[in-house]
């Protein structure tokens, strides 16, 4: 009995033996196949540092509001340039006196655009050809009826005279009377070296302001309401004279503004010269 209980308990302390053997053998459990669900992320190395936020995400800064809104264009103020009718036949010139260069005849009722002054009293303007838009040329102010703003016109520097100018002096002589009405009775002596065939006098009534003008030609002598001397034309060193429109009342004891303008031509044409005066009887 007691032998073979031994074996008995051999027997199965050998059978637990090679269980426990077969437990730890290659191959002893199923494989289960790994499915996307079951993928696992891979850890990086821990020696590699993992980037800071700033830059793992790299965000667009919102456009500022001047960067969003395109500004719409300033609107540009629109210019209008002055036009002007001439009133009679004159010549456009390379500058504003009678001896620059003709440019063009302009004939009445021509209209025209004024492009810039003249740096003195504007008694030129400075237009566009006609004939020429590429070209400007000077124009006599009387001869042109002006329309349009012409304050903001800028003032242009003529070129250098080519030939020496005509030349005259004015003086005030006095006030006669002709069929109960006034006028004013100027001398003209022409200091150039050229010959004056008409003259253009206005005369401004600056306390009523009423204005008389008129053209002439010739440079007689009146008294009263008759000729005295004939004067045409004036001459190198002579002296002529010119009277003033008849004035409704007696303008005696007013300030008169005077422009008086010689010519070397009838009607107003060929080398002009301008002169101011004011008178105050």
């Amino acid at each position: 009995m007691t032998i073979k209980r031994f074996f008995l308990v051999l027997l199965f302390l050998l059978g637990i033996s090679i269980g426990l053997t077969a437990c730890n053998l290659p191959g002893s459990l199923p494989v289960v196949p790994a499915t996307e669900e079951m993928t696992a992320t891979p850890v990086p190395p821990t020696d590699t540092p993992l980037p800071s936020p700033t830059e793992m995400v790299t965000e667009t800064p919102a456009p500022t509001a001047t960067e969003t809104l395109t500004p719409e264009p300033s609107a540009t103020p629109t210019i209008t340039i002055p036009v002007a009718e001439v009133v009679r036949e004159t010549n456009c010139r390379t500058g504003p006196a009678g001896n620059y260069d003709l440019v063009a005849i302009i004939a009445p009722g021509t209209q025209v655009e004024i492009i810039a002054a003249d740096l003195g009293p504007e008694y030129y303007w400075y237009i566009r050809n006609p004939e020429n838009p590429e070209q400007g040329c000077w124009l006599l102010a009387q001869n042109m009826k002006v329309a349009g703003d012409v304050s903001a016109l800028p003032a242009f520097t003529p070129l250098p005279s080519p030939t020496q100018a005509p030349a005259i002096t004015i003086a005030f002589k006095k006030f006669d009377i002709c069929k109960g009405s006034y006028f004013a009775r100027f001398t003209v002596t022409n200091t150039g070296d050229i010959q004056f065939r008409s003259a253009y006098i206005r005369v401004t009534n600056t306390k009523t302001n009423e204005v008389l003008e008129q053209s002439l030609n010739a440079f007689d002598l009146t008294e009263g309401c008759i000729i005295a001397k004939n004067v045409a034309p004036l001459l190198p060193g002579q002296t002529g004279h010119l009277d003033s429109p008849r004035f409704n009342k007696d303008p005696r004891g007013h300030r008169l503004a005077v422009v008086i303008m010689a010519c070397s031509e009838q009607n107003l044409k060929g080398a002009c010269v301008t002169q101011t005066l004011d008178v105050k009887p």
